[in-house]
């Protein structure tokens, strides 16, 4: 699993002043990339890239399956109290988990980066039925879930074979809220390195206070996906916009110092 960084992240004036770096939730690829054959998005949106590169027997690091099961691209970026997130796939978002077939995961947010993976975004098939598997059929489209139950891949780092790790789909939790998503569930082509191949993708917003809520603290997380089967995972780490709780009174003790000076000089 490769990770790779955007452009250096917008500074915490940018984030106060609203500077317009999210990513749409309107099914508009093209407004948060830079590059439809790179991946590449654009200033202000921290991305992970790892397009398979058609070796290996359709080897996707960790686990195999060709563009069926790749994910290629995961973005993030916080701004006006929101989270946005993006995800570009070649996995069919209406594959159902039956028999060889595995669907799509849910997204899991992982708070230290420590694999607790504490807050999950559920995305429910709409092609599932009471009769399929109940590993796709699980809360409402869009739920926030904390206090997650995860059901676990298979798949480790080089193809190693782990129970323990790679969340995919939430069994059980607690919801806390709804995340506004929108899913392309026509693939398209002329996107990646190989322009023929179909791509699905996932784009989605939910406030910032639902992590808290959750039991963040302000720090580091990074986000996860992969599907049922675990046989690709992608991660990327949110850009730092939100400062530490004890930078926010810190900074506004500051601003609040500097309007009282300025008050002072007027009535001199």
């Amino acid at each position: 699993m490769k990770k790779t960084n955007s452009l250096p992240i917008f500074a915490l004036g940018a984030a106060i002043s609203g500077h317009a770096y999210a990513i749409h939730v309107d099914g508009n690829i093209n407004e948060w990339l830079v590059s439809n054959t790179t991946w590449a998005a654009k200033a202000g949106i921290e991305s992970t890239v790892e397009d398979w590169t058609r070796t290996g027997n359709g080897y996707l690091n960790p686990g195999y399956g060709g563009q069926a099961y790749d994910a290629e691209a995961l973005y993030a970026t916080i701004e006006s109290g929101k989270l946005f997130i993006a995800l570009a796939t070649g996995h069919n978002p209406q594959t159902l988990t039956s028999g060889n077939n595995y669907g799509a995961g849910d997204f899991a947010i992982d708070f230290g980066k420590n694999g607790s993976y504490e807050l999950g975004i559920n995305y429910l098939n709409p092609s599932a039925t009471q009769a399929a598997a109940a590993i796709d059929r699980f809360g409402v489209q869009g739920g926030v879930y904390k206090n997650p139950i995860w059901a676990l891949g298979l798949w480790g780092d080089n193809g190693a074979y782990k129970k323990s790790e790679h969340p995919t789909s939430l069994l059980d939790g607690t919801k806390i809220g709804d995340a506004f998503m929108v899913v392309n569930y026509v693939g398209v082509t002329g996107y990646g390195q190989y322009q023929t191949d179909v791509h699905y993708f996932y784009e989605m917003s939910l406030d910032l206070s639902l992590l808290y809520n959750a039991g963040w603290d302000g720090m580091a997380f990074n986000i996860h996906w992969t599907e049922n089967c675990a046989n690709d995972s992608i991660l990327v780490d949110p850009p730092g916009a939100v400062p530490e709780p004890g930078s926010i009174a810190l900074l506004t003790a500051g601003l609040l110092g500097l309007a009282g000076m300025r008050r002072r000089k007027t009535a001199r």
